[in-house]
């Protein structure tokens, strides 16, 4: 019997979980609560869908050395987990659970919060710059530039050009919801979420060896399927519960908040949703090594945040 997609997700996040575990800080010092603050906030949980798809993606394009990857995926699941803790905080949603724990201001306090946050991104780059003492072989020169040119993707699609931009509009707009357009909403999504995993695939692919025009494509498959992640993650906080999202649901119509479903309507964002992510799998069936195990897995898994649930 063949194993269902949630199971195989399952069981690649518990093997990303211990490759992450690997790059976390020890909690010891006089500052070690920052450290603890930052562990219970990756250890919160997560389908940790970031490093897999980089894991992926490198996996597809014939990546040799996979070790190198490793700082990677963790330096972006570090960079995902501060932005949730910044967003949980009094300042923005403050919300007191996450994934069905208390959030990290909820459990250490807000000034910790903050600093947990501030320290998981910077924690993020030391982490990432530890691929360069992996670098071996004949290859070193090459392996150099992929790593730098990750660097760059990496801290680009987490900075004031991508979800930063995007969280800033998102919180902008809260103050004038009847003013919100479309236009608004895509730029939301495509910089607060979808930017990430187009960080996510770039870099998997980089790291890997893949040409420019193989990278520009995950760009776009990485955008369509961040776009499309954000609209089920409107429609489930529409028709989804607390308990299976592990988070308040209808909070966005109770602080009256304009969203892709607000403006399309529900059977249209579903419409949307499998729409886009189709455009996406489309896309990567053209490229190398899509029928490779990796390829098989992450057509699969692009089909599956269409029906998901959480």
């Amino acid at each position: 019997m063949e194993k269902k997609i949630n199971d195989i997700i399952s069981e690649k996040a518990k093997a990303i979980d211990a490759i992450i575990d690997e790059f976390l800080p020890k909690e010891e010092g006089l500052a070690k609560t920052v450290m603890t603050a930052m562990n219970y906030s990756i250890h919160v949980g997560g389908k940790r869908l970031r490093p897999m798809f980089m894991q992926e993606t490198y996996r597809m394009f014939g990546g040799a050395d996979e070790k190198i990857v490793h700082p990677f995926m963790s330096a972006i699941e570090m960079i995902h987990t501060y932005s949730l803790c910044h967003d949980d905080l009094p300042a923005m949603d403050n919300d007191m659970m996450r994934r069905g724990k208390k959030s990290t201001h909820a459990m250490f306090g807000e000034a910790m919060g903050i600093l947990a946050g501030d320290a998981l991104l910077n924690y993020a780059f030391e982490t990432a710059l530890s691929a360069f003492d992996l670098i071996t072989g004949d290859e070193e020169i090459q392996q150099t530039k992929r790593i730098a040119a990750a660097l760059r993707i990496l801290a680009d699609k987490a900075g004031i050009n991508g979800m930063i931009a995007g969280q800033v509009v998102d919180i902008e707009s809260e103050d004038a919801p009847s003013e919100v357009t479309m236009d608004t909403i895509r730029f939301i999504h495509e910089k607060k979420t979808a930017a990430m995993i187009e960080s996510s695939m770039m870099i998997g692919a980089v790291l890997a060896g893949a040409g420019d025009e193989e990278v520009k494509t995950m760009e776009e498959i990485g955008s369509s399927v961040g776009l499309a992640f954000q609209i089920q993650d409107d429609i489930l906080d529409i028709t989804g519960s607390d308990e299976v999202l592990g988070k308040p649901t209808g909070s966005d119509d109770k602080n009256n908040k304009t969203t892709y479903v607000t403006l399309v309507g529900l059977d249209e964002a579903k419409n949307d949703v499998k729409r886009i992510s189709e455009s996406a799998m489309e896309k990567l069936s053209g490229l190398p090594g899509s029928s490779t195990e990796a390829g098989v897995f992450l057509a699969e898994l692009i089909g599956y945040l269409i029906v998901r649930d959480r």
